[in-house]
């Protein structure tokens, strides 16, 4: 099913395996100790592109997948949901996984791997030609694989003329890109989706510090600084939205019980490109006022959010 405006989300991320496990505690160099609990999963822009697909909008993954057990997991829970694998294929290598520890006090602890996503070459996307009214999602984690080169050719390759949105969750490796890569993402003009914690990192690399009007006056003038809309989710208050030039808007949350946290940023992303696709209108943002920040509109914005230079 298409949505609206009849585009598709297009992921430019990684799709690897979660062994996400409940210790005690993390454990100290040569200690032993047993997990409560042991969840396997796909994760990662396996999260994002599931929530597109659950606001009945088409969904394709343009990442690397390898050839092993990790990548057939993959493979079945991409299919189950109907998303479209429409990147390239590695025979060599296994997909990744992640093993997550969640201690008592719900910190979290994350050792990864590298698979066949992280050795993509300078022409990793080149096959992938988003349409008018479609939604391209990039993750920052690519940035810190050789799949990074591929990722910031696409950039180059699309940067004119752009009649798609581009969509950028810069992850926590934002903070340790290069000038001449984080201007690059700039210049793009992405709308930006971060945490607090991304948001923190993305303002140093701007070289902007914290505001006395705490994330509200932040989000302003990163906005500005970016030239771009920005998103900054946080957590349960919901979410700053602001435009350059404009003031910055917090969308309340839906007051719900948090189970468990992992990918929450991630489904948030998939909800707020559905709600993109096929361009954005007033109608999108009168449901957001009248719906808030919950469940199905704590992304919704799309009403709010102009399409970026050349979109």
């Amino acid at each position: 099913m298409k949505c609206r405006g009849g585009g598709k989300v297009i992921s430019l991320g990684q799709v690897i395996v979660d062994l996400t496990m409940k210790v005690a505690r993390v454990p100290t160099a040569g200690c032993d100790v047993f997990a409560d609990d042991v969840v396997t999963s796909v994760g990662a822009s396996f999260n994002t592109l599931h929530a597109v697909r659950r606001m009945g909008v088409i969904a394709e993954h343009a990442g690397i997948l390898g050839t092993g057990p990790w990548a057939s997991m993959i493979r079945q829970a991409l299919e189950t949901d109907g998303i479209r694998h429409v990147g390239r294929c590695d025979t060599e290598r296994d997909s990744a996984f992640c093993v997550a520890l969640t201690d008592e006090g719900a910190e979290r602890t994350f050792i990864s791997t590298r698979g066949a996503e992280a050795f993509g070459d300078v022409d990793a996307f080149a096959d992938v030609r988003p349409d008018s009214g479609d939604v391209v999602h990039v993750s920052g984690y690519t940035l810190a694989h050789r799949t990074g080169a591929g990722l910031l050719d696409f950039l180059a390759r699309t940067a004119e003329h752009r009649r798609f949105t581009a969509l950028f969750d810069p992850s926590p490796i934002i903070g340790q890109v290069d000038d001449g890569t984080f201007r690059t993402l700039v210049e793009y003009h992405p709308i930006w989706s971060c945490n607090e914690r991304e948001a923190l990192l993305v303002a140093e690399q701007l070289g902007l510090s914290a505001h006395e009007d705490g994330f509200r006056g932040l989000a302003m003038k990163m906005a500005d600084a970016l030239g771009s809309s920005l998103v900054i989710r946080v957590g349960k208050e919901g979410a700053w939205l602001a435009g350059p030039g404009g003031e910055a808007e917090l969308i309340a949350g839906f007051p719900v019980h948090a189970v468990d946290t992992n990918g929450a940023g991630d489904c948030h992303a998939g909800v707020l490109c559905a709600e993109l696709c096929g361009g954005s209108g007033s109608e999108e943002g009168d449901s957001i006022r009248q719906c808030g920040g919950g469940h199905r509109s704590d992304a919704t914005w799309a009403g709010h959010l102009s399409h970026p230079k050349g979109g």
